[in-house]
């Protein structure tokens, strides 16, 4: 018995052609509004390559803000020791001319008051926070890495103001030279992170973008 066949290959052959086309334009339509080349199947592996990438570079980002945080921290210490260094030289001149011979009673009274307020205000610096931490007793960990591992910078400045003698004074001076030389080097090192980090940020974000 003879079998006849009303099928239209061509038809078939068209619609799936069509379907191919369809597909492949929603496909093209998708990537180019969003962006993203690995949606519909498309290159999964380079996909995954540019996620990871993107990912360290987001995290550079975010590491070199903690820089920056870093740098604040350590210029507000800077210029809290600042200030203690110049109410370290005024204790300084007050105990030289609190020695001159020719100085009345009420002369060296008034020596005095200054002098007690020039301790309570230095020594009051040095108890200064920055956002509840405090600056001048310790070195502080900062994460300046996209693996979040950390270095501590700072100072412990350890420096009390007293007017016992110049001698005195003048060792509180030397600590606080140190102090400043810790901080300095500490901001000059961060700075260095940061631009590292700011660099590898933008270049991974280019990688990612062409792969």
């Amino acid at each position: 018995m003879t079998s006849v066949s009303n099928a239209a290959v061509g038809a078939f052959l068209a619609g799936n052609a069509a379907a191919k086309a369809r597909h492949g334009m929603n496909e093209a339509i998708a990537r180019l509004s969003t962006g993203v080349r690995s949606m519909y199947g498309g290159d999964a592996g380079g996909a995954s390559v540019a996620h990871q990438l993107r990912a360290e570079g987001r995290s550079a980002m975010m590491a070199a803000r903690n820089c920056e945080d870093g740098i604040s921290f350590l210029q507000a210490g800077e210029a809290a020791l600042l200030e203690i260094a110049a109410l370290n030289t005024r204790l300084r001149e007050l105990m030289v001319q609190n020695a001159n011979g020719i100085l009345t009673a009420g002369d060296k009274a008034a020596i005095g008051v200054e002098t007690d307020e020039v301790l309570a205000a230095g020594n009051a610096i040095d108890l200064a926070e920055l956002n509840g931490t405090p600056l001048l007793t310790a070195p502080k960990n900062f994460t300046i890495n996209l693996d979040a591992g950390t270095d501590a910078y700072g100072a412990t400045a350890g420096i009390t103001l007293v007017d016992s003698s110049v001698a005195n004074i003048d060792a509180q001076g030397i600590l606080i030279a140190a102090a400043l030389g810790s901080m300095a080097a500490g901001i000059s090192a961060l700075k260095g992170h940061q631009g590292t980090l700011y660099s590898l940020s933008a270049n991974s974000e280019a990688a990612a973008a062409r792969i």
